[in-house]
């Protein structure tokens, strides 16, 4: 009899290809992104690499979220495959075959299949590895080279993990066959599924749900509460959405049925019926496909968008070739250490600028009215932020006169309680507003680190700093210097005394007397390479996720027109043999299609909607701070998922007609 099992498990596999073509494909998918994630992750030749420690770790959070997403990307196919193959096992059993001998046959099967496929998908790994891994070094702005990447030990991680991923299919499959008999068996597939249950309370809390999660969304208001915050949303939404599928379609369709003008026609009636006869498969899966497409174009636009805004971003933190940031230090001791590193190097100083400058924090407005946070107070996250300038720092940076005298000062606001007024309260102290500026001054002259933590910053320009501060001493405001400057040396050249600039900076201080006084510096080449690697990394995490997104969301979309063609086969030969036309019968097909498989999608929109303001805020971290780069990255990419969406689903539904038309 085992012999017998082993004829019937390769016949199987070839009798049912139709089945397991795409699940090798997913396996294949699968298996390939896995090993090029285990290889990069573990290649010693990214160590060598400038920020290679930033992108090891960023490969390694990137390939736990693959292997996870392979497992249920290939359980996923596993479970429609054994669903579909029901009946065949049934009349296996009712031929005479034990449960003990069909769980054999399946187990023979999968191995068969684990071997190609896995081994494949190795195969094809391997044979792409080194062209990945220069087009790694190609987001991260690197010298692009060809060099051996095969390791064993990775082999051996992907099989591992795959082994482990089918003995967990084997025992799935031996279970499903060890609790049904062969007529259960045989009529699963057959047999339509049950009404839910509770569908109001499903629908009240499924409401609920996604309301919380759309509101902590939308009302979160600086990048860290977004970060603590963003999975308890997403929690929120991906179980708001399974609850509202599931209650949702049964209401919807309900309603369709008792409108007797829409219901009582020949094609909505029978995909009315189809639909509601299955309605709670249709459920989990139109939510599966909801959640992956959003997914997919969260994944892709963020990715997208933090690699746009590398090269602004630089530029914000690191204005010049070589800076330096001080406290308690004196603008001539800064300006003399920049001038003798150049020397040192033999450099010549293009451009230099030495200034001081303070900020603060606003513990709570009323309008323009702004009280500071006072020394020692504890910190909580500030309404606002302050950058203070001297008048004569302005005009150095912008080349432009601005008479100021008395309590006159220049702003430039992004706080909508002060923006556009003409005058601003700090404490007790009222200040007029002579001019507002609509540019940001201080770019490419002062490094803003405030626009990575808020978008609600701004900067004042007084007549005399030291004057301004005077009025404050019980305030907590900070005095900071900053000093940079511009040299006659490329990138590749200041990379190489990167080191020597860190070592220069650390005996300046250590020379330093005064208590609470040091200097920290930034080299903007150095900064570069260790922010191309990590957007770099970050894209290309991005677009392998978005890969393993889209192959589960098609795959879900296949299998289920595919096992709801086989489902309804018989129903529309019957309607056939009654008078139904053909052409009937493709108007029948789009219309049930049609009724509820564009919801996921438009789903997906609207999750991605809500999720925008703090996906912005997250990525203000990481380097996004140029959001009409980012509308525009996020609208584009909704427009091509639109597109493949479109596609995807015309392909499928002409496999659904061909099946049901055989």
């Amino acid at each position: 009899m085992f012999r017998l099992t082993n004829k019937l498990a390769v016949s199987n596999l070839i009798k049912n290809r139709k089945l397991y073509y795409p699940f090798a494909l997913a396996v294949l998918l699968a298996v390939t992104v896995t090993y090029l994630f285990y290889s990069l992750t573990f290649n010693p030749k990214i160590a060598e690499i400038r920020g290679g420690t930033t992108i090891q770790a960023t490969l390694g959070f990137g390939m736990v979220v693959v292997t996870l997403a392979s497992a249920i990307i290939v359980l996923y196919a596993n479970s429609f495959v054994m669903k579909n193959r029901s009946k065949e096992l049934g009349i296996y059993g009712m031929l005479g075959l034990e449960k003990r001998h069909l769980i054999s046959m399946t187990f023979k099967e999968l191995v068969v299949f684990g071997i190609l496929t896995v081994g494949a998908g190795i195969g094809i790994g391997a044979l792409f590895d080194k062209l990945i891994f220069a087009f790694l070094l190609k987001l991260m702005k690197l010298k692009v080279e060809l060099v051996a990447t095969f390791q064993m030990n990775v082999v051996i991680a992907v099989l591992v993990v795959f082994g482990l991923i089918f003995l967990g299919l084997m025992f799935l499959n031996a279970l499903r066959i060890a609790r049904m008999n062969a007529l259960q068996l045989s009529r699963e597939k057959a047999s339509g599924e049950k009404k839910g249950r509770f569908l109001p309370l499903q629908t009240i809390l499924g409401s609920i749900s996604l309301g919380i999660g759309y509101y902590l969304a939308l009302t979160v208001k600086d990048p860290l509460t977004a970060l603590t915050t963003f999975f308890l949303a997403v929690l929120l939404v991906i179980f708001g959405t399974y609850l509202l599928f599931n209650a949702g379609i049964t209401v919807f369709l309900q309603i369709l049925k008792k409108n007797k003008k829409y219901y009582y026609q020949p094609n909505n009636l029978i995909s009315v019926s189809n639909l509601i006869f299955r309605m709670k498969k249709n459920a989990v899966g139109l939510a599966t496909i909801a959640i992956l497409s959003t997914m997919v174009l969260v994944t892709m636009s963020a990715a997208t968008s933090i690699f746009n805004a590398s090269e602004s971003f630089k530029k914000v933190l690191n204005p010049h070739d070589f800076g330096v940031s001080g406290q308690n230090v004196e603008k001539e001791d800064l300006d003399k250490l920049l001038s003798q590193f150049a020397s040192d190097k033999g450099y010549k100083i293009k451009e230099k600028e030495v200034l001081r400058y303070a900020y603060f924090g606003v513990a709570n407005q009323e309008g323009s009215k702004l009280t500071l946070f006072e020394k020692g107070q504890n910190r909580v996250q500030p309404t606002t932020v302050f950058m203070v300038f001297d008048q004569k720092d302005y005009e150095n940076m912008t080349g432009q006169k601005l008479s100021l005298s008395g309590n006159e000062v220049g702003l430039f606001a992004k706080n909508e309680g002060v923006k556009e007024q003409k005058a601003l309260t700090l404490n007790d102290h009222q200040f007029s507003v002579k001019e507002e500026f609509n540019t940001d001054f201080i770019v490419n002259h002062v490094p803003n680190q405030f626009n990575i933590f808020t978008t609600d910053y701004n900067y004042l320009v007084v007549p005399d700093l030291q004057a301004f501060l005077d009025q404050f001493p019980d305030s907590a405001i900070y005095n900071q210097l900053y000093g940079g400057m511009n040299v006659n040396a490329n990138e590749e050249e200041q990379l190489k005394v990167a080191e020597e600039y860190d070592k220069y900076l650390n005996q300046f201080n250590a020379q330093l007397n005064t208590e609470g006084s040091y200097v920290y510096g930034s080299n903007l080449a150095d900064a570069s390479a260790q922010m191309s690697a990590l957007f770099g990394g970050v894209f290309f995490i991005g677009i392998f996720l978005s890969i393993i997104f889209m192959v589960g969301t098609v795959l879900v979309i296949y299998y289920k027109q595919i096992s709801e063609g086989y489902e309804d086969r018989e129903r529309f030969i019957i309607l056939q043999k009654v008078g139904l036309d053909q052409k009937q019968i493709k108007q029948t097909i789009n219309k049930q299609v049609l009724t509820v498989f564009f919801l996921p999608l438009l789903f997906a929109f609207i999750h991605l909607a809500f999720a925008y303001h703090m996906l912005s805020l997250i990525l203000k971290v990481i380097g996004v701070i140029d959001t009409n780069m980012m509308l525009i990255v996020t609208l584009s990419i909704c427009a091509i998922f639109l597109i493949a969406y479109v596609l995807i689903f015309m392909i499928t539904s002409r496999s659904y007609r061909k099946i049901v038309q055989m």
